[in-house]
């Protein structure tokens, strides 16, 4: 069956170990190319050159999670966590829209708000949490590449690869160009095809490298 998502990603932390180990980094501003960040999808911290991007400083360096605090400032009637995404307005951003207003799956488009800049305290700038995932981790989540044609099972391999379109990295089938063929840096394994808190579809995924 096709494998969809109403709303934006979302993660179910099953066992994160920067929950205990404090590797958790929120300091660096995202990158202004990005007017979408979802929870679920990759990113470089990329402190050298003070940003967090898709693109890697140095080879070798490894993405991390974005997986940001759930603000949601509608009627708690109206939202859920699949309403949750970091969007972009200005130099500023706002935390949630409803996904039946045109933020359907994987939407990259930004909001029309009006931007807060009448009280200092407001932040000016996205800054986006960061989880360092390790090898073993476990969690849940349905910000995998999704259509029509794509499916899961339990023993795939999912790699983070850059989406053009959200400029982010996002989860995907790994597909050996050779029999044998291994990934060459992170890599996650669907460890059931499970489903999310809110009932729509969802991977339990563990890193294994």
């Amino acid at each position: 069956m096709a494998f969809n998502r109403n709303g934006f990603g979302q993660v179910e932390p099953n066992q994160l170990s920067a929950q205990k180990t404090g590797q958790i980094y929120a300091s660096l501003p995202l990158d202004g190319d990005v007017q979408v960040l979802q929870n679920g999808e990759f990113m470089y911290y990329s402190y050298a050159d003070k940003k967090v991007t898709a693109e890697p400083t140095v080879e070798g360096q490894e993405p991390m999670l974005v997986f940001n605090e759930i603000k949601l400032y509608e009627p708690f009637w109206r939202t859920s966590y699949k309403d949750f995404a970091m969007i972009r307005v200005g130099d500023n951003y706002v935390t949630s829209r409803l996904a039946t207003e045109k933020y359907g799956d994987g939407s990259t488009t930004p909001g029309q708000y009006q931007q807060h800049t009448d009280y200092d305290y407001r932040m000016q700038g996205v800054a986006p949490r960061m989880f360092k995932t390790n090898i073993g981790d476990i969690m849940t989540t349905n910000m995998v590449k999704t259509g029509e044609d794509v499916t899961y099972e339990v023993g795939n391999l999912l790699v983070p690869v850059k989406n053009t379109e959200s400029k982010t990295l996002v989860l995907e089938k790994f597909t050996p160009a050779t029999t044998g063929d291994k990934p060459t840096g992170m890599a996650w394994v669907v460890a059931d095809v499970y489903t999310m808190p809110d009932g729509q579809p969802g991977l339990k995924v563990q890193r294994i490298q």
